[in-house]
């Protein structure tokens, strides 16, 4: 699938510490996506339905992103996605 989850961290200043600790939590972001991807490849070979598990995964991602990062950044977010798929 591809791209990372974008994060402005343009708002950090130079300090090291600061800066290994979001690099710490860029990899633990590519990690995760890379499992809940491969659970998911995996659930729809199993399910042989796809679609099912595709709007499950959207739905759940959709709640929660809209909870946690509100309405806007959560379409932001979408859009970048779509984005993406459309390009490769």
């Amino acid at each position: 699938m591809g791209q990372i989850v974008k994060l402005n961290f343009s708002n950090i200043n130079n300090n090291r510490d600061i800066i290994c600790e979001h690099k710490v939590y860029e990899q633990k972001l590519i990690r995760i996506r890379d499992d809940i991807e491969d659970y998911l490849c995996l659930a729809s070979l199993n399910e042989k339905d796809e679609l099912a598990v595709a709007l499950a995964a959207g739905r759940y991602a959709a709640m929660k992103l809209a909870q946690l990062t509100g309405e806007v950044d959560t379409k932001e977010f979408f859009q970048d996605c779509i984005k993406t798929t459309l390009s490769n």
